[in-house]
């Protein structure tokens, strides 16, 4: 039997990995987010700050890329972006190999496309102003820092999603279900999404 994954692309605040965290907790299935980039860099023998710093953003035009780490500037070479997406890549396939999962961003469903699983694509949206408000009460931000933040996190999105895959993020023909988390709440949203996947 194929193993099913489940791929969560989302807009920054949406709520989309409580949402696939809910899902995989009630599908009982294995849930992977940012725990790719603990296990890339355990692989690597690079130290995880240094792929935390890059995960999710598309390769720098630079040469070299400034990068903190514990309050040392440490300069690395760009190319550490595409090592990242390299070794994300091949993870992405072991574990969705290995069982039934849900994976959260990292391009994780042009990743799978070829593979032979079963593979159903979501993509988690919602207005504006309820993920400001989200980010707000999550950050202690105020509104036009969240929403700053907003923009940011979701451009850096777009732009790591469409350097990878020459595809366009948040585009509906890329998913197989788009939800608007703020219509349920991010609880009903995962039970609803819950019952569409129950075996």
């Amino acid at each position: 039997m194929k193993t099913r994954v489940i791929t969560i692309g989302r807009q920054f605040g949406s709520g989309g990995r409580e949402i696939g965290l809910r899902l995989a907790e009630a599908l009982s299935v294995e849930f992977y987010d940012k725990q790719l980039v603990t296990l890339a860099a355990e692989r690597s023998g690079v130290i995880p700050e240094v792929f935390e710093n890059v995960d999710e953003k598309a390769a720098s035009p630079w040469l070299y890329a400034a990068v903190d780490v514990n309050g040392i500037t440490t300069y690395i070479p760009t190319s550490s972006n595409d090592r990242l997406f390299e070794l994300q890549s091949n993870l992405i396939k072991e574990v969705a190999a290995k069982g039934d999962c849900v994976i959260v961003g990292r391009c994780a469903d042009y990743i799978l496309r070829n593979e032979d699983i079963e593979l159903y694509n979501l993509f988690v949206c919602a207005p504006m102003e309820i993920r400001i408000a989200r980010k707000q009460a999550q950050e202690k931000l105020d509104e036009n820092d969240a929403k700053a933040l907003i923009k940011k996190t979701d451009k850096d999105r777009r732009a790591y999603y469409n350097y990878y895959t020459n595809k366009e993020w948040n585009s509906p023909e890329s998913y197989d279900i788009t939800v608007n988390s703020s219509r349920l709440g991010i609880t009903e949203t995962a039970i609803l999404l819950s019952k569409i996947f129950a075996k």
